[in-house]
């Protein structure tokens, strides 16, 4: 019963982790051009059976093109109780998406007394990071120019989100930040689903041709539902619409590509969906040109 309630009663305090760990990754990529990151965990445990269920999965692409690609983790995790917990998500450069569900039912046992003894959690996170040299074909060494850095998130938390005691949760939280590597001067944004609507956020950052910035994202989900919450059975963080990261630069000149060879001027990769259409829409045209 104690390890439940240690558990519960810290869910809380993983998004604040889950961004400390972050800012120890950005970090050591500070020497890299470019990465992807990500991992999703779900974990159901009934104590009363001895069942504990874990379904772990990660991916790290530090300076590989794979980051450039649509990368899906997917893991779920249930017990005997029926205690479950799932965890998506799908990412590439300039986009994350993440997705945490977590349920614990009410159990009885064979004499009909009702047995609280066990927890679902799922957690997902993923974080992006590339290098853009400030240059421009048209504006001197030294020019003083600026990038506009927009923030687009769609998604909701089941409510409630959040009990007294930690036995049930749900946590949505993303940052951006831009930092100029030779002033030092950073602009960091971070977003929480429980203050915050959904919407475009921004931020701006001050800096001079031949400069060279580090761009940072990242995107956690966590649900947690203990036997032992009173205002639901299950609970959800669903951020698997999107999270976009663009960047305007002050100058139309300015590049906009990072290292990793993705443009931030434009959206993220489309969907595998969007990429059968475009096919087939291709397809069509060509059959139409050589009828003409």
């Amino acid at each position: 019963m104690s390890q439940h309630f240690s558990t519960a009663r810290h869910s809380t305090l993983r998004p604040a982790l889950a961004a400390l760990i972050l800012l120890a990754s950005m970090s050591h990529a500070q020497a890299q051009s470019y990465q992807l990151s990500a991992y999703t965990r779900s974990h159901a445990a009934d104590f009363l059976h001895n069942d504990d269920k874990t379904d772990f999965q990660s991916f790290d692409w530090l300076d590989k093109p794979q980051a450039l690609t649509l990368n899906s983790l997917d893991t779920q995790a249930q017990v005997v109780s029926g205690g479950k917990a799932s965890a998506k998500v799908l990412a590439s450069i300039g986009m994350l998406k993440a997705y945490a569900f977590a349920s614990y039912p009410y159990g009885y046992d064979a004499q009909g007394h009702l047995v609280q003894y066990g927890y679902g959690n799922g957690t997902a996170q993923a974080s992006f990071f590339d290098t853009l040299v400030v240059s421009s074909n048209t504006l001197a060494i030294g020019t003083p120019v600026s990038y506009r850095m927009d923030f687009t998130i769609n998604g909701t938390l089941s409510s409630p989100n959040f009990e007294l005691g930690g036995y049930l949760s749900a946590s949505g939280i993303a940052e951006m930040r831009l930092r100029d590597r030779e002033s030092g001067q950073t602009s960091i944004l971070s977003w929480n689903a429980k203050t915050q609507a959904t919407g475009v956020y921004s931020l701006v950052l001050n800096t001079q041709v031949g400069h060279t910035l580090s761009i940072n994202g990242m995107l956690y989900a966590e649900a947690d539902v203990g036997s032992y919450a009173q205002t639901g059975r299950s609970t959800e963080a669903d951020f698997y619409h999107s999270a976009y990261y663009q960047l305007s630069p002050s100058d139309s000149g300015l590049n906009t590509t990072g290292l990793s060879g993705h443009d931030f001027l434009t959206t993220a990769v489309p969907e595998p969906a969007s990429y059968a259409l475009l096919a087939m829409g291709l397809g069509l045209l060509g059959i139409y040109r050589r009828r003409g």
